[in-house]
């Protein structure tokens, strides 16, 4: 029997599995593999990591939500053998072989190769590293009232990325009620940036709002900030050719994503975990193995530059590939090549704030405030929807919020 494997259950994995099952042949063994049991909403990290919402809003049982003929496997990708066809497991002595492969194994917090980061900094990259980051802000809090020390009461977001903004959107939101509920001074809240400008694929008037509502809430924008070492409850940075330090019990680190280490430790020509497919996804002199998500490298013809590696693009790459691997077994022609269109981008700053651009009739169209805070709920509730079911969209959706 023909065998498909999916590599990754994230959103890329998840809706690849959803359409195969609809439209694969019958006769296709399809399965699964992931070493969580569980789907985590990663857009949405920021919330669980300023305490907003309870991990389990954003994380659902892959099998719950998985249609019947897709097998799961909750195991560990080690290694990928493309030349052979077989994909290795964690503690397993015979690898899988495979007629096709969908490798989309996700992303991992990249160091840069700067001092302490690593030991001294807390990465948001998945649901458990995002409930440390919250574990860590209200542990520090609560010590302050006995220890009297003003690093439990200061937090560095190194980095003014998408994840950085939106962690920072939702702390401005959440840290006064922390600060009322252990009865401490004020919480201060730092971001290092070394850009000299945020959110690059905004607007400057939207980037200009993210500016002010952070100076409304009080948090200090550092910009142009080179940070050149991490150590304990301490930031080393380079600013207008100072050297600079801050001192804050919680250091989070959002300044930049890598792809899967498994994509070099199989070989493959990757750089910080991501390969360059061809015009149908496809890793190049074999059109069995698609590439997807944040391991793969799509080239923008207009920029020459790879796409930012976003939900949206992996969930583009998703629908492609899966229709044309439900072409190819059914033995029919698809020569049609990948082109992404981007739907627009939001970023939220809290639950009744964000930041948007979108097109509608050929024409930009930029929201800010409540509107594009709607906007962003309807992304997740319709990725809930499509990628699990109705029934975990109307639990765990941001329907209710909407009030």
């Amino acid at each position: 029997m023909t065998q498909v494997l999916i590599l990754g259950a994230g959103y890329a994995g998840m809706r690849t599995a959803k359409i195969l099952a609809k439209k694969a042949p019958n006769d296709i063994n399809i399965t699964l593999i992931d070493k969580e049991t569980y789907h985590t909403e990663k857009t949405n990290l920021h919330e669980v990591a300023a305490g907003t919402i309870s991990p389990d809003r954003i994380s659902y049982d892959i099998r719950e939500v998985l249609p019947e003929r897709i097998n799961f496997l909750n195991a560990e990708v080690v290694k990928i053998d493309v030349d052979h066809k077989c994909v290795y497991l964690k503690g397993q002595d015979n690898p899988l072989e495979y007629d096709q492969v969908v490798i989309c194994l996700g992303f991992k917090s990249e160091s840069f190769g700067i001092d302490g980061v690593e030991q001294y900094s807390l990465p948001l990259d998945t649901l458990d590293a995002a409930k440390n980051v919250w574990n860590s802000i209200e542990q520090s809090v609560k010590r302050f009232n006995e220890t009297k020390d003003e690093r439990d009461l200061n937090i560095v977001i190194c980095g003014a990325g998408f994840t950085g903004i939106e962690v920072l959107g939702e702390l401005a939101n959440k840290l006064p009620e922390l600060q009322q509920r252990y009865q401490t001074p004020s919480i201060k809240v730092t971001c290092l940036e070394r850009a000299t400008s945020i959110l690059p694929m905004f607007s400057k008037e939207l980037g200009d709002y993210t500016l002010n509502f952070m100076s409304k809430h009080n948090i200090n924008m550092i910009l142009g900030a080179e940070i050149n070492g991490v150590s304990d409850r301490k930031v080393s940075y380079k600013l207008n050719d100072e050297e600079k330090e801050l001192e804050a019990s919680t250091i989070v680190w959002t300044v930049g994503v890598s792809g899967s280490d498994i994509m070099e430790d199989s070989n493959l020509p990757a750089k910080r975990g991501r390969v360059i497919v061809d015009d149908h996804l496809n890793l190049e002199d074999h059109p069995e193995v698609y590439v997807l998500g944040d391991v793969a490298a799509v080239m923008d013809p207009t920029s020459n530059r790879p796409y930012p590696v976003t939900a949206q693009i992996a969930l583009s790459q998703a629908t492609y590939a899966a229709k044309r691997i439900s072409k190819t077994l059914d033995n029919k022609d698809f020569d049609e090549k990948y082109e992404y269109h981007s739907l627009g981008t939001v970023a939220s700053l809290g639950d009744r704030d964000a930041v948007a651009e979108t097109s509608l009739a050929g024409k930009t169209i930029k929201l800010k405030g409540y509107p594009a805070s709607a906007l962003k709920k309807v992304i997740t509730d319709k990725s809930l929807y499509k990628d699990a079911n109705i029934s975990t969209m109307l639990k765990k959706g941001r329907y209710d919020l909407w009030k």
